[in-house]
């Protein structure tokens, strides 16, 4: 079962915020001409009038993990190819560790996945899955995002 909530965006953007650039970023949950979602009904299109703006969701993980892995399908718009990231962050540690899957998304739904190992396991952690999207004024969509 994954920690995140509303992994599919069935239910738009609850429990999901925007992150990097957040003033510069826009989710957007219409449908898009002649794509289908992977899951469900409902895909998000997310773009940033500048590079690198994001979507993510913060978990706190139960005690024992010795890992995390995190996935997303992930497709362009219609406006062509696009570069983005898959980032999995542990927030509670000095500095914040990540570990960046970085992506192209072509027209096909595409799965990209990123695993972050964790030297203490005996401690609960807070943990960010985020989605970057790398080039300015794309559409990049995202759907079915999950971690376990």
């Amino acid at each position: 079962m994954s920690f995140l909530i509303n992994p599919s965006f069935e239910g738009k953007d609850d429990h999901w915020a925007r992150i990097n650039l957040a003033n510069a970023t826009t989710l957007d949950f219409d449908p898009v001409h002649g794509v289908s979602a992977k899951s469900g009904s409902v895909f998000l299109t997310l773009r940033s009038s500048v590079p690198s703006g994001s979507v993510g969701q913060d978990v706190v993980t139960p005690q024992g993990l010795t890992s995390i892995s995190a996935f997303a399908w992930v497709r362009a718009g219609l406006d062509g190819p696009v570069s983005g990231t898959l980032a999995i962050w542990q927030l509670d540690t000095d500095p914040d560790r990540a570990m960046p899957a970085p992506f192209i998304a072509g027209n096909e739904w595409t799965l990209v996945t990123s695993t972050l190992d964790f030297p203490n396991p005996a401690a609960s952690k807070t943990i960010r899955i985020e989605i970057y999207v790398n080039e300015a004024n794309k559409g990049l969509l995202i759907d079915s995002v999950n971690a376990f």
